[in-house]
């Protein structure tokens, strides 16, 4: 992310007048479901490069919204702060409860879009400890409580951080424990998406259900995506989202080896754990 990626982000923090959305947390034509009301997980696609359903608008970026055990969270939060609060009153999602927000690393098209949240005082914002300063300073200006993370910690019960991966640019996801197993959460995997699923994987002795986000694997070669599918066959990776910066080819290359295990991207998708 660029230095005016950082003060884009300041500069709209400190306007904090975007609309946060409407009242009710389903899709439109679906019924309302309080995260109380069901067991497992609800995931709804918030920011993307494509559009599952017609009324949102697409842009490069990620954000999705993660409900369950009584608890929303917020997983990153795309580019732009009117694009968030377009899809977010698209989908009928309520912004203004959330429990927390997750960020998974300090690039622009995760980061961009918080001052659609607007003044948030107190609010728990999880991010890796290795975020550049100027992008933790522009989220401070929101008032929310600021978590840095270099190991595994609980955000709410059933939902962690992993542990801060990578060297210079640091990431996390978050791991959302289900009957299943868990679901792992990405935003664009810079550390590299097999390594952060091992470690994952080793470091809480669980099985991974679902993996959902970013594999960053837009420019990888064919060759490698192939030994890449084939390691979260050998990890046991039940189902599949690529999405975001994984790219075509490689997406294509998970949903061929996945078939009815694989989870189609864009702005509304909506995974269920349980399945």
């Amino acid at each position: 992310m660029h230095t005016s990626g950082f003060v884009r982000i300041a500069a709209s923090l400190a306007a904090l007048c975007l609309a946060a959305g409407s009242a009710s947390s389903a899709l439109p034509g679906r019924p309302a479901m309080e995260p109380g009301q069901t067991p497992g997980v609800r995931i709804t696609y918030l920011y993307d490069n494509t559009e599952a359903v017609p009324g949102v608008r697409a842009d490069w970026g990620f954000a999705c919204l993660v409900e369950g055990r009584g608890a929303r969270l917020l997983f990153d939060t795309g580019t732009k702060p009117d694009v968030l609060t377009h899809n977010a009153q698209a989908l009928r999602v309520d912004l203004v409860r959330l429990d927390a927000v997750v960020l998974s690393h300090d690039h622009g098209d995760h980061t961009g879009g918080f001052p659609a949240l607007g003044p948030r005082p107190g609010l728990p914002v999880f991010h890796a400890q290795g975020f550049n300063p100027a992008v933790v300073a522009a989220l401070r200006g929101s008032g929310a409580r600021l978590v840095p993370v270099s190991k595994s910690v609980e955000v709410l019960p059933g939902f962690h951080t992993s542990d801060e991966f990578g060297t210079t640019i640091m990431e996390e996801a978050l791991l959302v424990d289900t009957p299943d197993g868990l679901v792992v959460i990405v935003g664009c995997s810079h550390p590299g998406i097999v390594p952060m699923l091992r470690q994952v994987k080793a470091s809480t002795g669980r099985s991974i259900h679902a993996v959902l986000g970013g594999f960053h694997l837009l420019q990888t070669p064919a060759d490698e995506v192939t030994r890449i599918v084939a390691a979260f066959q050998e990890l046991g990776v039940g189902r599949v989202g690529p999405t975001h910066c994984t790219g075509p080819d490689a997406i294509a290359r998970f949903k061929e080896a996945y078939g009815d295990r694989f989870i189609q991207g864009g702005v509304g998708t909506v995974v269920t754990a349980p399945r």
